[in-house]
C-alpha cells in the first residue's frame, strides 16, 4: 500500500532545515544533498530564513556583510536585501556606484560618486568638496550656491571643473551689465569684481566707497 503525504510548504521547509541542520551535526547520518539557489554561501539557511518559510526573510539576518569587502553603512544598512541582490546569486552585484544608480551628471563628472556624495544622502556639502581649496575655494555667498548654478551641463574638464574660468566675468557678467546703481559700465568700472566687492558675501555690503575704475 502506497502512503501519500501533503506536507505545507512552511513543514517542508522545517523538514529540510533540519535535516540540513543533522547533516552537518553528524557525519554519520544520512547525507541530505540540496542546491544552494545563492551559490557558493556557507552560512545556515537559519541565518536569513525563517520555519514558517522561505520568505519573508527575517527582520535582521544574521550576517556579517563587512566580509564581502561591501561594509553596509548610511542608507545601504537600510536596505532589504532584494534592493540590491536582484540575482539570487548573490555574488553576481556589483560594487561601484554606477552598478546601482543612474548618473545624473552624464558622466560629466566622472563615476566616482563618493568624491561630492556621501552614504546618507545625495546632499552635497561643499565641505567635503576639498578640490575647490585650490583654484576657487568656495567663501562668502558662493559657499550657499547650488553646484549646478556653476557646474553646468556641458562644461569641459575632469569631474565638471577644471575648464570652468575662475573670474568673475565668467558668471556675473549679465550682473556687471544690468546694474544701474552705479552704472557699472558707463563708468568704467573694472570687471574684477573682487576690486570693490572684496567680501563676497552680497553685492550691496560689501562695495569700497573708493571704487576702482577700469584702466
Amino acid at each position: 500500500m502506497r502512503l501519500t503525504l501533503s506536507l505545507s510548504a512552511a513543514t517542508y521547509a522545517a523538514l529540510l532545515l533540519g535535516c540540513a541542520g543533522l547533516a552537518r551535526s553528524d557525519s554519520s547520518a544520512v547525507s541530505v544533498t540540496t542546491v544552494n539557489p545563492h551559490g557558493h554561501l556557507n552560512i545556515r539557511c537559519e541565518n536569513c530564513h525563517t520555519a514558517q518559510g522561505w520568505a519573508p526573510l527575517r527582520a535582521i539576518p544574521e550576517f556579517e556583510h563587512a566580509q564581502t569587502g561591501f561594509p553596509l553603512r548610511g542608507l545601504h544598512a537600510k536596505l532589504k536585501c532584494q534592493e540590491c541582490h536582484t540575482d539570487p546569486v548573490f555574488v553576481n552585484v556589483g560594487k561601484q556606484c554606477q552598478d546601482c544608480h543612474a548618473d545624473i551628471h552624464r558622466r560629466k563628472n566622472g563615476a566616482q560618486c563618493d568624491l561630492c556624495h556621501r552614504d546618507t544622502g545625495w546632499q552635497v556639502s561643499t565641505h567635503n568638496i576639498n578640490e575647490h581649496m585650490d583654484r576657487f575655494p568656495l567663501i562668502g555667498a558662493h559657499a550657499a550656491v547650488d553646484c549646478y548654478s556653476c557646474h553646468k551641463v556641458g562644461t569641459v574638464g575632469p569631474f565638471n571643473r577644471q575648464g570652468l574660468s575662475t573670474e568673475c566675468g565668467s558668471c556675473h557678467l549679465d550682473d556687471f551689465r544690468k546694474t544701474k546703481s552705479p552704472n557699472h559700465q558707463a563708468q568704467g568700472f573694472s570687471t574684477d569684481c573682487l576690486q570693490c566687492h572684496s567680501i563676497m558675501d552680497n553685492w550691496v555690503t560689501a562695495v569700497r566707497p573708493g571704487m576702482q575704475k577700469k584702466k
